[in-house]
């Protein structure tokens, strides 16, 4: 049987024309984690992509952060991938990116945990 989840954070992001925004969340490395996002309004015929641009991880007594800011920009892979759905774990950070390329986006994320039991 799964266990519940619940609510550790919740935020809004938005931008206006061609601009990008950020927000980091500190994690426990000894939880797991289910980051949700996506876009929740638009105006404007351009686009705009959330997605993680860098994971800090706990490996032994080192923090590795990986960096992933560059998403492809080819319109297939930006539309397949506009929000976010994928579980953590022994991570320390989290930084979450809003990407738009003209008009107006917003979205709404959620970082989920289950309790520890």
């Amino acid at each position: 049987m799964g266990r519940a989840m619940f609510v550790v954070s919740s935020y809004w992001m938005w931008t206006s024309g061609t601009f990008s925004t950020t927000v980091t969340f500190a994690l426990n490395p000894t939880r797991s984690y289910l980051m949700t996002g996506a876009l929740t309004g638009k105006d404007g015929g351009d686009y705009g992509q959330v997605y993680i641009s860098m994971l800090c991880t706990v490996s032994g007594d080192q923090v590795l952060c990986g960096i992933r800011d560059n998403p492809s920009d080819s319109s297939f892979t930006d539309i397949s991938s506009l929000g976010i759905n994928e579980f953590i774990s022994s991570a320390d950070s989290v930084t979450v990116k809003l990407r738009a390329t003209g008009g107006l986006h917003r979205l709404k994320e959620s970082c989920m945990t289950s309790p520890s039991w």
